[in-house]
């Protein structure tokens, strides 16, 4: 299936985590996230990431993208390419049910040719 455009609600909220993300809370990265970030983007910080991707959801264009289903925690998810230091990154992002709170699930390098909806 091809990609889909990430839908503009989803963006929305989690935008306005990403402007809100200051205090340790709002934005929880997994260890595999941090680890493969820093091997990906050397000498780059987490929260240099946070514009990119608010520039990459508010658009124009809307973004593309594919949901994916994850166990837990609880919320929606959708995966992604970014564009961070000249780089193409793959980026995964669950909005939790709140919508008070993201978790970061990816972002680094591609490791696959090319995203798919299935």
């Amino acid at each position: 299936m091809p990609l889909q455009e990430i839908p503009q609600a989803w963006r929305k909220d989690v935008c306005a985590v990403l402007a809100k993300g200051t205090t340790g809370r709002e934005i929880v990265w997994t260890l595999d996230a941090a680890q493969r970030y820093e091997a990906s983007f050397i000498s780059a910080f987490q929260n240099e990431l946070y514009p990119i991707f608010r520039t990459l959801f508010q658009g124009p264009p809307a973004p593309k993208g594919c949901p994916v289903k994850m166990e837990r925690p609880a919320g929606e998810t959708f995966e992604f390419y970014f564009q961070f230091k000249g780089k193409i990154g793959y980026g995964k992002v669950l909005l939790h049910t709140n919508k008070q709170k993201i978790t970061i699930f990816s972002a680094h390098l591609p490791l696959k040719a090319k995203l798919s909806c299935e």
